[in-house]
């Protein structure tokens, strides 16, 4: 059976052969035109997820302390109305605010969860979108109105890879072999980069930028763009507004200024700059490497305006702009109608992260700090849709805080998690091969079919199609998936049924949409100059906040990234993922290593007070990082530890703070903290697990 993977954002396209309708194994689709049959480790290792002894298969209802892992089984009725009793006292007694709906990484229920908020009264849904993908999203919607992708097919000359490790990561349904092939053909690369990955060591040209100072060379870069001429003159001119007041405030930018913040050479960033705004044809892929800091926001603007004055926006083998099919998806399908304009107003950072506040996020640290000062309002519940929080948020301290004072805590996952063993009720999901879904990318439409059931489990969708209905709020639902799929698909013509024989409907691309209809903004231009900005107490021009610079006690800077063969927090538990690294790893630069007294496969400390706790990790020497460099593997836990301390022992998190956050949308600092490194004490005592050492 084809049908679409979800192991991680991509969306590669799948083929799972089954035996008397039991799945036996799994392979990219040579046939799909988004992945032409690329197949990476985490696809592999799907039947294993399927089929893992670890899976939870009954929901569970706490029974011991919180954290102590001591739960009862019970039926989905028991737990379903445990929780929904106590929902409801708590948004009686509080507000439907105090309820607090959170997700993870988007696995195509993002708008049933929003659905569900909206539907009983809360504004409040928390997620990891402002160090994900909302920075890139807002900024520019912003900017000019809509969502960009690299044409990879219309064969860019020059793709910018900002941040971004394509070939490993992929994005939503943009998948790593349209840029491989697009070098094939014969596409000129130019990585930015803090470390050296093995797309930057193939690039034409690899500037490895300190962490956190992207924003500097990004208007940098567009002082030497306005400077030397090297703009679409026509297009600013017709499609424009702001370039005169623009191109005044870049003049702080000079090229011996961007270098000295950067730590890039002048004639790296300008043979970047210039063969970038000279090609032809030229396209950026900003990845989630410049999310994570106080800059991100505004860095992505000055993306976007480099983008834009140099004519790719919207062009061929440039930015396309997102056109959505006529589906009822992530923009119609969470009903935010049904949230009235009183409760909207009462989300919480909406005030301070007014940017992320416009897309219906909350920030984790704006939750975080309202539910342990109780302002403006008592936070009482938390509904967790597949988010292993006390792995992948900064500030694990304060997130532990805050999770320990909430009356109510709801967990829906596959496997028991550090969060999932805080919770107070814990419910049995479905992986992505259990359910049916509707994948909606830039590209395509696509059919997720189920193909296997494990007994006792949901998929999130259903579980909140009971959950409203219990609610009192099924009104605003379906009587099941189906129904709501055939709903979500009403626009195109087809049912369910019929869109699943059909698996794959190709979005056409259109270029150049802006000469009939102007841009999606106010002014129908890009706004090189954003006046809303400006209206909502911000500049109206991206800006740069220089970060601190290293101390004697803490002399080096830190990024992190999750390895290649996890998403994030998931699959440490799979044979398949797990088998080729058992522990985290921090990289470091030989000229370190030596001046730590550290070697290769050593256990080391990575600490941002000194004196304080660190993070256990093994140490691998590479000059793949500058000597100033630490590069920590990100999201790390231990799934066969038995305490949740044990399990976040190597949990990058444990180092990050809520102190250099985004104005605009609450993201943390992740990447670019200062950060000391020492010797580890005693060796991590860590149980082995079956066929892997």
């Amino acid at each position: 059976m084809k049908t679409v993977c979800r192991m991680c954002h991509g969306g590669c396209g799948a083929i799972v052969e089954s035996v008397e309708g039991i799945p036996t194994a799994i392979h990219g689709d040579p046939d799909n035109p988004t992945s032409e049959g690329y197949f990476c480790i985490k696809g592999k290792a799907a039947l294993d997820l399927l089929r893992s002894p670890d899976r939870l298969t009954s929901p569970l209802v706490r029974t011991g302390p919180r954290g102590s892992g001591t739960f009862q089984q019970v039926s989905w009725d028991t737990a379903l109305e445990r929780v929904v009793g106590e929902l409801s006292a708590n948004m009686k007694l509080y507000g439907p605010e105090s309820t607090v709906l959170g997700q993870g990484t988007d696995r195509n229920y993002q708008e049933w969860v929003f659905r569900l908020a909206n539907a009983i009264g809360t504004p409040n849904v928390v997620g990891p979108a402002h160090v994900c993908f909302y920075p890139r999203v807002m900024a520019s919607v912003l900017t000019y109105g809509g969502f960009t992708f690299c044409d990879y097919d219309g064969d860019p000359h020059v793709i910018l890879l900002w941040g971004s490790n394509k070939p490993n990561t992929h994005s939503d349904g943009v998948i790593g072999i349209k840029l491989l092939r697009a070098v094939e053909r014969g596409s000129r690369v130019i990585t930015i980069d803090p470390r050296r990955t093995q797309t930057a060591a193939r690039s034409s040209l690899h500037l490895a930028v300190r962490p956190g100072t992207d924003g500097a060379l990004a208007l940098g870069m567009i002082k030497i763009v306005i400077d030397e001429g090297w703009y679409d003159r026509e297009f600013v001119a017709a499609h424009t507004t702001g370039f005169d007041e623009l191109a005044d405030h870049v003049r702080a930018y000079d090229i011996d200024t961007v270098a000295r913040i950067t730590g890039l050479a002048p004639d790296d960033v300008l043979e970047a700059t210039r063969a970038y705004a000279l090609a032809p044809r030229a396209c950026v892929e900003a990845g989630t490497g410049v999310s994570q800091n106080e800059n991100c926001f505004d860095t992505y603007r000055s993306i976007a305006i480099l983008s834009a004055l140099c004519g790719n926006l919207d062009a061929p083998g440039g930015d396309l702009i997102w056109d959505p099919m006529p589906i009822e998806g992530r923009r119609a399908f969470p009903r935010t109608d049904l949230l009235t304009d009183d409760q909207a107003r009462k989300r919480i950072g909406g005030d301070k992260h007014k940017v992320l506040s416009m897309s219906g996020w909350v920030a984790p640290g704006d939750l975080h700090e309202a539910v342990l000062s109780e302002s403006p309002y008592r936070v009482s519940s938390l509904v967790l849709f597949g988010s292993n929080v006390l792995a992948s948020y900064e500030n694990t301290e304060a997130v532990l805080k805050a999770l320990a004072k909430l009356d109510l805590i709801v967990v829906c996952d596959l496997f028991m998690t550090p969060t999932a063993r805080f919770a107070d009720v814990v419910l049995p999901a479905s992986s992505w091969l259990e359910r049916d879904q509707i994948v909606e990318f830039n590209s395509y439409l696509a059919a997720r079919r189920k193909v296997a059931t494990v007994e006792g489990c949901r998929s999130d969708e259903e579980i909140i199609l009971d959950l409203a209905a219990r609610l009192g709020v099924g009104r605003h639902f379906f009587p099941s998936v189906e129904a709501a799929l055939d709903a979500k698909l009403a626009g195109i013509g087809l049912t369910w049924e019929q869109f699943k024989e059909i698996g794959y409907i190709r979005n056409e691309k259109r270029y150049f949409k802006y000469r009939a209809d102007g841009f999606r903004t106010r002014s129908k231009r890009v706004n090189l100059v954003n006046n809303a900005l400006r209206a909502m107490g911000y500049q109206a021009l991206p800006g740069f906040k220089i970060p601190p610079p290293p101390s004697p006690d803490l002399p080096y800077i830190m990024t992190s990234a999750h390895s290649r063969q996890f998403y994030n927090s998931e699959y440490h538990q799979l044979p398949i993922t797990s088998r080729g690294q058992s522990a985290p790893r921090l990289t470091v630069h030989p000229r370190t290593a030596e001046r730590e007294g550290l070697k290769d496969g050593d256990e080391a400390e990575l600490f941002a007070r000194p004196g304080a706790r660190g993070v256990r990790m093994a140490v691998k020497v590479s000059d793949d990082v500058e000597p100033h460099v630490v590069m920590a593997d990100a999201c790390w836990w231990y799934p066969e530890e038995s305490s949740i301390d044990a399990s976040l022992t190597s949990s990058v998190n444990l180092v990050t703070n809520n102190d250099r956050t985004d104005e605009h949308m609450g993201s943390a600092t992740m990447r670019g903290v200062p950060v000391g490194i020492r010797r580890a004490g005693a060796p991590l005592g860590r149980a082995k697990r079956a066929g892997h050492e």
